[in-house]
Formats: C-alpha cells, sequence, structure tokens
C-alpha cells in the first residue's frame, strides 16, 4: 500500500488502484495517524485533534465508527487497536514523504562529497514527489497535521534551494533564472533564494537585472522586518560591483556536454518543392518575421484546411532562417490531425526545451513554471520557432516567448488567433486561377498541362481552387499517365461524386473537412448541416435560421463560430458564403444524418422565408403589387420568417444579393412534394416587381415558367393569370414581342375564366401595352378601355392609374402629346404611391420633352428620381437619372448632366447590367449615349 500526503492525501493498494477516502472526518483522522505513524496515538488526542478542543457527546463513538470505516478500506491490520488509542501501521517506502526526506539526504550527502550532478538528480527526484503545492492539501485544518505539513513544506522549499546550488555548480545558471523569479516572488523574505537569484542573472550576463534584485530585496526586508540583508548578500552585491572574478559561472558539467547557449537546433522540415505562387504572401511573412524591432516577432497564419498554410510557413520560414543564427524550432500541434488529439502545452514546451538542451526533468510539471523557464531560456535569443497547426489561442499562448527582441515565432492555424496582442495576421484564402493551374502542372508535370490548358483552367476550378484538392488532383493525374486532363475533369464535373474523386492515399478533402465538423458543437453543427440542404453559394443570417428551424440570435452565433473553424467565409453586407467543397460536404452531412421529411420540412422553412420576404419587398416597392402578394400559400410565422428591409436601398441591395438564390429556392419549390407548387406560385408572382426593379428580366421569365409548368391546368385561375402577366412583361422587355402577346392574351383568358375581374382588368391593361407595341393600336385602345371600364366598375383606383399611365404612352407614340399628359396627370389625382408617382412623372417628363418644354421635364424628372430611390427601383431610376442628365445638356449644363449619367451607369453596375469597362467607354464619349440596356425601356416608354 502507498500514502501520499504530498498534496492532496492520497492511498492506493498493492497494485496501485486509489482507495477512496471521501468523508472529511475519515480523511482528517488518517492524516492525524499518519502523522504519529507506526506510534500510539491517545483517543483524547484524537478527539481533540478532528473537533479542536470541543468534541460532541458523540464524539468518541463517532471515532470508533470512523476508525471501523478505515479498517474496512485499508485492512484490518492496518490501525492497531490498544486500550486507550490507535497505531496505524505504515511499513518502510509505503509513504512518499519518507522517500522524500530520504532523497533529500542522499543529495545532501552528494553535495558534500562534490558530485554535484548526483546531488542535482537526487533534489529533483524528491521535488518531483510532490503533487501540489502544500503536503495534506485538502485535510481540514487540525494544529497536528497543520505543523506536520508546514514543516514539509518548510523542507520541500530547502531542497529546491539545494538544487538550485547544485545546478549553478554545474553552470546551468541560465535555466534557473525564471524558476527563481517565481519562487523569490512566493517567498519575498527568503534571503538564500535572491542570493541565488542574483547569482544566476549575472552569470547570464544580466547584471543589472541583478542589482535590481539585490535593491528589491533590501526593501521588502526593511519594510517587512526592519532588518537590512544578511552579509552574505550584501558581499554578493559587492563583488558584483567590482566583478569579481569568483563570480564567473563554471564550466559546464553535464554528461552530454551540452546546454542552451551551446545547442543550435536545425528542426524545419523540408520546404515542398511542389511549393508555387504566393509570393507576396511569402515576402510579407518573411518580412514580418525579421523586422527587429524590440519586441519578439510573431506571426499568426490563418486559413480554413487545405488553402496552404504549412506549405506557406515553412516556405517563409525556410527563407527566412538564415535571419536565425540560434536555431529553427518545429512543432506540429496537430490542431487538425483527423484521429490525433492536439497536443498539450505542457508537452510542446517539454520538446521545445528538449531541442534547447534542457533535459526533460528539469522542466517543471507545473505548466506556467514550464512556459517561464521556456521564455527564459529563449530570451534575447535569434530563435525562429514555427508552431504548426495551432488548434486554439489557448493552446499556444503558453508558447509564445517573453517580451525580450531577439525569438520569433511563426504560427499556422485554422482559427484567426486573434487575442495576440501585436501579432501580424495574415488570412490565406484560395489561390488566384493562374496560380492553382501553376500548382497542377507542378504536380502532373507541365507538358500534360500545357497540352489542354482550357480544361486545366476547368480542372482547377471543380477544384475550388483550393491547394489541397488540386494536389489531390495533380497526384491522381500522376498516378494515372493514361488519363487526359480532360478525363480527370469529366470525374469532377459530378458534384454528387466529386469529394470521392478528391482523395489519394493520406490527401483527402473531406477528411480535412471531419477534421474541422467533428470539434464543432452542436448549435453550429445542426446550422452547417442545413446550409448543406439548398445549394445556396452565399446568404444570410435569416435564411440559415430558416434552414435550420432555429431563432436568428442563436443562428449568428452559431454562424460566429462556423466562421472561427473555417468552414464559413464572412462576406461584405453581412453575409455568408460557402466554399463549393465544403457546400458539397455539407450537403453529404445532411444526407447522411437528417430523415428525407427533415429535409424537406428545412427547405420548407426556406422558401417561406423567401416568399415572405419577396411578398413583403414587392408590397414596399410597388402599390398595386397586393393581389400579386396573396397569390400561393400563407407564410409560417411572417415575422420571424421575412428579412427586414425598411427602405427603397434595402430592398434593391435584397434583390441583387438573393437573385441567385431566389432561382434555385424556386427549383427547390418545384420538386417539393405538398404546398411546393404552391409557394412557386406565390415567389414568382410576389418576385415580379422587385426582379423587375433590378432589370431582372431573364430571372423572372425563368421563374414564371417553371412556376406555369409545375402548376399545370390544375392552378387556380387568378394564379396562372398573374404569373402569364408577370411572363408577359419580362418577354416584352428582352423585345420577344410575340411570347409576351401570347402570355398576355392567357393572362386575360385565365383571369376571365375564373371570374376574378381584378386580375382581367391588370391583364387588359397589360395586353394593350404589348399590342400597341406590336403597331395594333386600335385593338391597344379596345383593351386600354375595358380595362378602365373594369377598374371602374369595381372601383379599383389604383389599377385606372396603372392603366391611365399605359394609355398615356400609347398616346405619346401616336403623337397625341396633350393627350399623353393629361393621361398622367389624371394618374397623378389617383394614387400617390412612391412606384407609380414615379411612373407617371417619368411618363409626364419625357411628353414633356418631346412637346419642346425641358424646363418643365425637368421638374417632373427629378421628383420621379425621388420617388424610384423610395421604393428601391433602381432600374427606374437609372433610366430616370439619364433621361434627367439628357434634358440637362438641353439646357447647357454639362457638368450636371455628366454627374447625372455617371450615377446612372454607377446603378446599372451595381445591377450588373453594366460592365465597369463598359461604363467607362460610355462616358468617355464627347456625349455619351444612353446605354442600350435602358433604350428599350425609353424606346418602349417605361412598361408598368
Amino acid at each position: 500500500m502507498r500514502f501520499g500526503v504530498l498534496g492532496p492525501l492520497a492511498v492506493h493498494d498493492d497494485h496501485g488502484t486509489a482507495v477512496p477516502v471521501t468523508s472529511a472526518k475519515q480523511r482528517q483522522l488518517l492524516a492525524v495517524l499518519l502523522t504519529r505513524r507506526n506510534t500510539r496515538v491517545s483517543a483524547d488526542t484524537l478527539l481533540e485533534a478532528l473537533w479542536d478542543g470541543r468534541p460532541p457527546r458523540s464524539a468518541r463513538a463517532n471515532l470508533q465508527s470512523y476508525v471501523h470505516r478505515l479498517r474496512r478500506l485499508l485492512g484490518e491490520s492496518r490501525i492497531v487497536h490498544h486500550r486507550s488509542g490507535y497505531q496505524l501501521e505504515v511499513r518502510p517506502g509505503e509513504a512518499d514523504d519518507e522517500e522524500f526526506q530520504r532523497l533529500a539526504a542522499d543529495g545532501r550527502d552528494a553535495l558534500a562529497a562534490g558530485d554535484v550532478a548526483q546531488a542535482a538528480e537526487l533534489f529533483h527526484n524528491a521535488v518531483a514527489l510532490w503533487r501540489g503545492p502544500s503536503a495534506y492539501a485538502d485535510v481540514p485544518e487540525s494544529g497536528t497535521v497543520d505543523l506536520e505539513a508546514a514543516r514539509l513544506g518548510e523542507l520541500r522549499l530547502a531542497v529546491v534551494e539545494l538544487r538550485f546550488e547544485a545546478d549553478l555548480e554545474r553552470g546551468r545558471h541560465d535555466l534557473l533564472v525564471a524558476e527563481l523569479t517565481s519562487l523569490v516572488a512566493a517567498n519575498p523574505l527568503r534571503q538564500r533564494l535572491y542570493r541565488q537569484l542574483m547569482l544566476a542573472l549575472h552569470r547570464s550576463g544580466r547584471t543589472a537585472d541583478a542589482l535590481d534584485v539585490y535593491h528589491r530585496a533590501r526593501a521588502a526586508l526593511v519594510e517587512e522586518l526592519g532588518l537590512e540583508p544578511g552579509p552574505e548578500l550584501r558581499e554578493l552585491e559587492r563583488a558584483i560591483l567590482t566583478e569579481d572574478p569568483a563570480l564567473a559561472p563554471p564550466p559546464p558539467r553535464d554528461p552530454a556536454g551540452t546546454s542552451p547557449a551551446s545547442t543550435r537546433p536545425a528542426e524545419l522540415p523540408p520546404a515542398d518543392p511542389a511549393f508555387t505562387g504566393r509570393r507576396d504572401e511569402v515576402r510579407r511573412v518573411t518580412a514580418w518575421l525579421t523586422e527587429g524591432g524590440n519586441r519578439p516577432a510573431v506571426v499568426a497564419v490563418s486559413g480554413p484546411g487545405g488553402v496552404g498554410k504549412s506549405a506557406l510557413a515553412l516556405r517563409a520560414a525556410h527563407v527566412a532562417a538564415a535571419q536565425f543564427p540560434d536555431g529553427q524550432l518545429y512543432v506540429n500541434l496537430r490542431g487538425a490531425t483527423p484521429g490525433v488529439r492536439p497536443l498539450r502545452p505542457h508537452d510542446v514546451l517539454v520538446r521545445l526545451l528538449s531541442a534547447l538542451g534542457v533535459e526533460e526533468r528539469y522542466v517543471p510539471a507545473d505548466p506556467s513554471a514550464a512556459a517561464t523557464l521556456f521564455r527564459a531560456t529563449v530570451a534575447g535569443r535569434r530563435l525562429l520557432i514555427v508552431l504548426d497547426d495551432a488548434d486554439s489561442a489557448a493552446q499556444v499562448r503558453p508558447l509564445l516567448p517573453g517580451p525580450d527582441a531577439g525569438p520569433a515565432l511563426l504560427v499556422t492555424s485554422r482559427r484567426v488567433l486573434a487575442t495576440f496582442a501585436g501579432a501580424r495576421q495574415l488570412a490565406l484564402g484560395t489561390l488566384p486561377p493562374d496560380e492553382a493551374v501553376d500548382l497542377l502542372a507542378a504536380l502532373a508535370g507541365a507538358a500534360r498541362v500545357a497540352a489542354e490548358p482550357e480544361v486545366a483552367a476547368e480542372v482547377v476550378a471543380l477544384c475550388g481552387l483550393l491547394p489541397l484538392a488540386v494536389r489531390v488532383a495533380g497526384a491522381r493525374l500522376l498516378s494515372r499517365p493514361d488519363w487526359t486532363l480532360a478525363s480527370l475533369r469529366d470525374r469532377l464535373d459530378d458534384a454528387q461524386h466529386r469529394l470521392d474523386e478528391l482523395e489519394h492515399d493520406d490527401l483527402a478533402v473531406r477528411a480535412s473537412c471531419d477534421v474541422a465538423y467533428a470539434a464543432l458543437p452542436d448549435a453550429p453543427a445542426e446550422v452547417f448541416t442545413g446550409l448543406g440542404l439548398a445549394g445556396f453559394a452565399d446568404f444570410t443570417v435569416h435564411t440559415a435560421a430558416a434552414l435550420a428551424g432555429r431563432p436568428l440570435a442563436s443562428t449568428r452565433r452559431a454562424l460566429d463560430q462556423l466562421v472561427e473553424a473555417q468552414l464559413l467565409i464572412a462576406a461584405p453586407g453581412d453575409r455568408f458564403m460557402l466554399h463549393d467543397l465544403v457546400r458539397l460536404y455539407a450537403r453529404e452531412r445532411a444526407e447522411r444524418t437528417l430523415t428525407p421529411s427533415a429535409r424537406d420540412d428545412a427547405i420548407r422553412r426556406a422558401l417561406h422565408h423567401y416568399l415572405a420576404t419577396a411578398r413583403h419587398a414587392s408590397r414596399m416597392s410597388v402599390a398595386w403589387s397586393d393581389r400579386h402578394a396573396a397569390i400561393g400559400p400563407e407564410t409560417t410565422e411572417p415575422g420571424r420568417a421575412a428579412a427586414d428591409l425598411p427602405d427603397g436601398p434595402a430592398i434593391s441591395a435584397w434583390v441583387r444579393a438573393e437573385s441567385d438564390n431566389i432561382a434555385a429556392a424556386a427549383i427547390h419549390a418545384a420538386a417539393l412534394d405538398g404546398d411546393g407548387p404552391a409557394i412557386l406560385a406565390g415567389l414568382a408572382a410576389a418576385m415580379a416587381h422587385p426582379l423587375r426593379s433590378q432589370d431582372r428580366w431573364a430571372d423572372l421569365v425563368a421563374i414564371g415558367q417553371l412556376a406555369l409548368a409545375t402548376l399545370g391546368d390544375s392552378g387556380q385561375a387568378r394564379w396562372r393569370s398573374k404569373i402569364h402577366q408577370s411572363l408577359s412583361d419580362g418577354y416584352f422587355m428582352l423585345n420577344r414581342l410575340a411570347e409576351a402577346h401570347q402570355h398576355g392574351l392567357e393572362a386575360v383568358r385565365a383571369a376571365h375564366e375564373g371570374g376574378d375581374r381584378h386580375s382581367e382588368a391588370d391583364a387588359r391593361s397589360a395586353l394593350g401595352f404589348v399590342l400597341h407595341h406590336l403597331d395594333r393600336t386600335d385593338e391597344a385602345f379596345v383593351q386600354y378601355r375595358r380595362a378602365l371600364q373594369l377598374q371602374r366598375e369595381i372601383a379599383d383606383a389604383k389599377g385606372q392609374a396603372v392603366t391611365l399611365t399605359r394609355l398615356g404612352v400609347s398616346h405619346h407614340l401616336s403623337g397625341r402629346l396633350d393627350e399623353a399628359v393629361a393621361c398622367q396627370q389624371r394618374a397623378l389625382q389617383l394614387d400617390n404611391s412612391p412606384h407609380l408617382t414615379g411612373i407617371a412623372l417619368f411618363r409626364l417628363g419625357d411628353a414633356h420633352l418631346d412637346a419642346g418644354r425641358p424646363e418643365r421635364a425637368l421638374d417632373c424628372l427629378e421628383p420621379a428620381i425621388e420617388a424610384f430611390q423610395a421604393c428601391g427601383s433602381s432600374v427606374d431610376e437609372a433610366l430616370a437619372r439619364w433621361l434627367h442628365g439628357d434634358i440637362l445638356r438641353l439646357l447647357g449644363r454639362d457638368g450636371d448632366a455628366r454627374h447625372s449619367w455617371s450615377r446612372s451607369t454607377d446603378l446599372l453596375r451595381e445591377m450588373r447590367s453594366l460592365t465597369s469597362d463598359e461604363a467607362g467607354d460610355l462616358l468617355g464619349a464627347p456625349v455619351p449615349r444612353m446605354p442600350a440596356v435602358l433604350r428599350r425601356g425609353r424606346d418602349a416608354r417605361h412598361p408598368a
């Protein structure tokens, strides 16, 4: 049996199994008996110790019970009962304090005999027996036990001082500074420790620090005790001041003949010969590592798995190595190694110190003390330390050098180690396309890539420009000389199995993602899995919350955690992105972990989010869209489902950012059983005006066609009418007038068959506009009259206003400018909603312009622009601003005209209707001509 008192009280049986002594009174009884082991202890002494001199009436009975329980734990023969007391039998070598004292005595003998190496080892082994800062650490207060604990604590400190003496004799002063500094702080009145610290500092070349220690010692002794330092301390100060040669360090006596000062580690692994590109990043990291200054350089390289952080760090480290003559250290911290736990900081410290010549047995078991020793060891030395694949800031923080200049630290991590003050940060992304092709060529062979350059570009694109994926592709090509690049391209083109193709030997994109995913807490893991269902390239927190079925606040926290784990990319506009390959991995997780019904529910929630937001955007942007927004099912929890779009600019930004996702959502709705077709119909109707406002006519047509095909003849007539009308508007703006006419007729027919007079009037009004542009003017006016008659009968003032604006355009195109003006003015009287006001004012201004009244036209265009801004109709605003510029030029205000044209092209670029180069060419002309994308709207006189 083993008894441990050097720390918390511990008992182990002969097999090493812990014997639980859980009761506080039992531990106290055992501790008292251990302090008087192999000696009879009277019952009265035990009662005094256990109850601090105030035993209750039941104390003797309780004592007997405690002894009985201890006997059952330790064995009947361990506690001998005498008539008046008890005796604990402890055999030689069974108690750790006896072993400690034996080793300490042997160490003193070795030191007296001049064998300082043996003495140091014995003292070290003695101190290593301690499992905590004090003996009997978890035993309740007891006078007898406290005295023994104090005695052992004092003996421990004396043994530590003796070990310091032995190590100073061995010339290991530079290793002692950190530990001595810590002990002096904990024991500010112990003069021997001050003396040893002063000597260690002086011998390490830090004489000024040694003298500062003397002054601090004197101040503490005078303030606390009213005493001056003793003669040994005063004599040491004098010897340091006079540079007494007797203080010179002895030569090292280590059997291996090494010391930290003489060790020059060179641990950098070879740089990757296939490393290509990243020239700016390598140059930047190298400059940061070698820039000097009065503090150690700390550089942190972060990025998602497989992005090439380690390869970059090693390339930069090799470039900078010559600037670090004291050596280079390297440790893989295994933060993202599949199936392996990250290294503990203390284990890393042992490894680093060992590489610097510090034997493991001299590294303190306490992590803080070990970190202090490491900082003291590397202080002032030109060392390059590379810590690869860190798990977290907590893992790296104990490994940071101290404040002294000299060492440089280069860390790689998937997470951004943002809490390191003063550290240089480099966030690494995917490769540029040309560098990705260069990497593929370096691995697969330049000749093969040169033979199929376009296919090579496709291969690296399918790899998402991720270096790990490109490396796998290159390795597969190298292993299969019979393949062409097109063969691999075709395999990678199958998104369902792309991750399977991106595996070769020990390289795999999926395994890299597995490590990041496995480390996620439950909430971000659930959100990540949900993101895999929709296939969106980027998204908002609202979309993620809908897919996950979680509140916004907790979803945002989960997304932040996913960004920190480098599984998500934070994008401008409070959006988030998934790398293409990570998105495929998320889809795999969703298919593997979610049931079909759970997947459908998640998609349905996302669709309701888009439907609710589209309806909100439609109602906010145009006054006559209520009937469009009523098509389709009721949205679930509309307040929670819809994104917040407070004004026109917010609506514009939402449509631009979400147009691709809305197209994807439409495809999901078409495939969703149950209410999928109804959701799609609602989405097609609600998105008609928002898409139109951003010049997304092709998207409007695609969603409308998909909705009609999904609904078939079974859909409600009113729904089909509105979708046909939207398609007619879209085809009209795409200059496909025959198809616009056909869908216009279908819209009228469906509304009439369904008995929906509102929809029929809207459809006839829109059909008249198309007919006029087909030069079927008489038929157009017939449709306008029927529309107005219906709208008057059902008291639809807004509908009348819309029809009048269209009728006014037809009068305008027919040369009847007075009638055109009258129609637009009457429309303004009937409705004052922002979008209709903008449409009517624009058309009114256009009529005044053609009538030779540019000043009156200008008065109409300026409020029209404000109205379009308010409702987020960017395409209308762009057209109005261009025409506004044309009018200003006619009035001789060329500078103002150019400003208005420039703002128009800005809007077109934001809508992706015009490239920057095209905008530059337009504005560079002496008299800019209206862009083609706007001329169609102007020539058609702006369909509503």
